[in-house]
This record gives structure tokens, C-alpha cells and sequence, in this order.
């Protein structure tokens, strides 16, 4: 876990890990979208599913294990999708977040709601393949700072679904 060497400033707060978890990793049309249960401020916005990465933890077990508490279920992980810098995500109160695109592992069961948040939608990541069961993914509430990502996870699915590597 990053922390400054330096006992007079705070430390550097954990690490997230996120999974953005789409039905196919060679070509993604869709998009797990959970909306937050709390804080009050968050709730009923848009999030990528995952958590704090605890002391000693790997990023990638960190996530199976949040994604495990959280949907009840397992993935398998493609590509890290990083910012244009290559880095973690810049998120809230100075905290970063790795992202990894997912699909459910074929041993899994589907993600289930837990209290963490109020509901899962399965949303387009191509605004043309939108219906009324399917809505586009950038027509949910995303939390502010997960909006970039999301716009940068559509990049990533197009340039999949067209064949070029991102």
C-alpha cells in the first residue's frame, strides 16, 4: 500500500480496484453498471463494481475478493484499462483506481444485488445498440469522477469490437 516515508504527513489513502465487466472480452457490447446504496451523497449513482485493496494485497486479488462480497460471483480479467497517461485512475479525497475489464467466469453464476448497492443494469457501450432494456451507458448517473472511465471503457469495447488492440 503506498504511504509517505514521512511521519508528519498523512498517508496516502488505499488503493481502488475496479472491474468493469462486460458480456465478452474479445467484444464488448455491454456494460455492468451498479448504482451506489451509500453515502447519502452517492446514492443512486453509477459505479464500477469494486473496493479498497488492503495492506499486502495484489490489486487482481483484491478485486476478486470485493467483487466475491460484493456480486456473489467470479471473473476472469482481460486488459488493465489505465488513463491516457498509462496510470491508475486520479479518483476522489486522493485516491487512484486500477480498472480491468471482466466477464463472468463460465463456472460462475450471474452478479447478484447485495446491500451495497440499490441495482445492477446492463447497459450498451455502443449508444446505437440501445434499446429500452438496454440503455446507453452514458445515460446512467455515473459518479463524477467514474465518468472519464466510462468514456475511455467505450474507446477500449469499440477498438475491440473493430479488432484493433488498445
Amino acid at each position: 500500500m503506498p504511504s509517505s516515508p514521512d511521519s508528519s504527513q498523512a498517508p496516502t489513502p488505499r488503493p481502488i480496484v475496479a472491474a468493469a465487466i462486460v458480456d465478452s472480452l474479445e467484444c464488448p457490447t455491454r456494460l455492468l453498471c451498479a448504482s451506489r446504496a451509500y453515502p447519502e451523497e452517492l446514492r443512486g449513482q453509477f459505479e464500477l463494481p469494486g473496493g479498497k485493496v488492503e495492506f499486502g494485497e495484489a490489486p487482481l486479488d483484491a478485486l476478486a475478493r470485493e467483487i466475491a462480497e460484493e456480486l456473489g460471483c467470479t471473473l476472469v480479467y482481460g486488459q488493465e484499462v489505465p488513463d491516457e497517461g498509462g496510470r491508475w485512475w486520479p479518483i476522489h479525497a486522493g485516491r487512484t483506481m486500477g480498472v480491468w475489464l471482466a466477464q463472468c467466469a463460465p463456472s460462475s453464476g450471474a452478479p447478484t444485488l447485495s446491500e451495497n448497492h440499490l441495482e445492477l443494469v446492463w447497459a450498451a457501450l455502443d449508444s446505437s445498440a440501445a434499446r429500452e432494456d438496454l440503455p446507453p451507458v452514458d445515460s446512467l448517473p455515473w459518479i463524477v469522477h467514474d465518468r472519464p472511465i466510462v468514456e475511455r471503457l467505450v474507446e477500449v469495447a469499440t477498438e475491440l469490437r473493430s479488432g484493433k488492440k488498445s
